[in-house]
């Protein structure tokens, strides 16, 4: 009786620590990382499975809500999570973005489903019952926000990896400003003073003119909406953290350089009611081609500027032209002999050789000029504007209401603008335009006009 009494306890003892050992195992599910600690359960066994949560939590770094005051309590983030959640946005961007795995990174290789489930197991809450979609829906909507702050991170990585490798050269001839809001902005002009004044001993030093240029700029708003859906990442779909936020970022770029080019393709009037590029501003060269002769005269112009009676020795930096003109644009500035002479065999040394850097734009295709520009540093004839000095776009996310899944918003705020034209502005010097052709009036445009001023009259009528 009592070796069949012993029996029984020994029976009952080896399945309550069975089923003691099964539920530990069953706490560190999804946490294979913390292996170690789970074995340490598993061994004592006065480690409850309360216990095990309770050490489970503190390998993830994880502090329990300490009461401040009787009315309020305050949740730290342990140094534990934040590297857990380190890992996670390290572990899809590896797989996403190429980029190299960090030292230590046990959740490298994992899916963002397995992930998800890491994620909102880390802060306790149970997973038990639910499929696929719902792990990734409590993923998204639990309270610590971890899982959706990962993606963001990511999609906002790809989407800066995209801005800074858009291949644009609007940067190099313009200059950028900062605007503090949305309001119409005048520009401070700081008058006419290419020299300072002479001061004569005992005398006083004189203040500078300081007034508003006639020109105003306002900033706009720019952006797109796109999301991540549970199916993405159910599928474990990385192009939603490649294709799409890269295109944003490249996008962003490219809507400022069509700001840009779109003061050069229509030319302006400026607040004197001409033009930007005009005879009357001293920056628009006879039509021609671009050749030692036609960059030349443009280089003279830039060069002999005034501001009052005061020569401003500009020089030139640029040359701006249509990407199908670009080799021509090189060989006429880099080509040891004259280009464009009436000889084959001339031997005149080329004197525009390497006083500018070729730049070219295909949105200039079928515009009919180019245009030489000095440095934009001193001579900012066109300036990018953006809020705050924040050049690149800003990426907002939000957990979606009409998509399943999380939402994000590409913002940018940003101008471009010409500033003053006038006879004694120095921006709009340092750029000039030259014509390739002349443009001749279309037939029709040419009667109409002539009509107009009375040199004809015609009617005709319908058979």
């Amino acid at each position: 009786m009592k070796a069949q009494i012993e029996a029984d306890a020994r029976a009952q003892f080896a399945a309550d620590e069975q089923k003691r050992k099964d539920d530990i195992k069953a706490v560190f599910k999804g946490f294979e990382a913390h292996s170690i600690v789970m074995q340490e359960c598993l061994n004592d066994m006065d480690c409850s499975v309360q216990g095990a949560k309770d050490k489970l939590l503190t390998a993830l770094g994880i502090q329990t809500p300490t009461p401040e005051q009787s009315y309020s309590v305050v949740v730290q983030e342990g140094e534990g999570m934040k590297r857990l959640k380190a890992d996670a946005e390290n572990a899809i961007a590896v797989r996403a973005l190429g980029e190299k795995r960090t030292e230590g990174n046990e959740l490298s290789g994992y899916t963002m489903m397995e992930i998800a489930r890491i994620l909102i197991q880390a802060h306790g809450q149970s997973l038990s019952g639910l499929d696929r979609m719902g792990v990734v829906a409590a993923a998204f909507t639990h309270s610590s926000g971890d899982f959706a702050t990962v993606l963001g991170n990511t999609a906002n990585k790809s989407m800066l990896k995209g801005y800074e490798e858009a291949q644009e050269i609007f940067p190099r001839f313009t200059s950028v400003g900062n605007l503090s809001g949305f309001k119409l902005t005048t520009r401070m002009d700081l008058g006419s003073f290419p020299s300072l004044r002479r001061v004569a001993p005992g005398a006083e030093f004189k203040y500078v003119s300081i007034g508003e240029c006639a020109e105003t700029a306002t900033l706009a708003t720019y952006g797109e909406l796109f999301s991540i859906t549970r199916q993405a990442i159910i599928n474990d779909d990385l192009s939603a953290f490649t294709r799409i936020p890269q295109k944003m970022g490249l996008a962003a770029v490219h809507t400022v350089g069509d700001l840009v080019f779109s003061i050069l393709l229509n030319n302006p009037n400026m607040a004197d009611d001409k033009p930007l590029f005009d005879a009357s501003h001293g920056n628009l060269a006879s039509p021609a081609g671009i050749n030692t002769s036609s960059i030349d005269i443009a280089r003279v112009l830039i060069g002999k500027q005034k501001d009052g009676d005061a020569v401003l020795n500009i020089r030139s930096k640029f040359l701006l032209c249509d990407i199908a003109d670009e080799g021509s644009a090189k060989v006429a500035l880099e080509s040891e002999y004259e280009v464009g002479a009436s000889t084959k065999n001339n031997t005149t040394p080329n004197s525009v050789r390497n006083i500018a850097e070729v730049l070219s734009d295909a949105r200039l295709s079928g515009h009919n000029a180019w245009y030489l520009n000095a440095d934009p540093v001193a001579y900012d004839t066109i300036k990018v504007l953006y809020l705050d000095g924040q050049q690149a776009p800003i990426l907002e996310e939000q957990n979606g209401w009409s998509i399943d899944g999380v939402e994000f918003k590409v913002r940018l705020d940003a101008a471009a603008k010409a500033w003053d034209a006038a006879a004694k502005a120095w921006d709009a010097k340092g750029m000039v335009k030259t014509p390739k052709t002349s443009q001749p009036l279309a037939l029709t445009t040419f009667i109409e006009e002539a009509a107009s001023r009375g040199l004809f009259t015609f009617s005709y009528k319908l058979n």
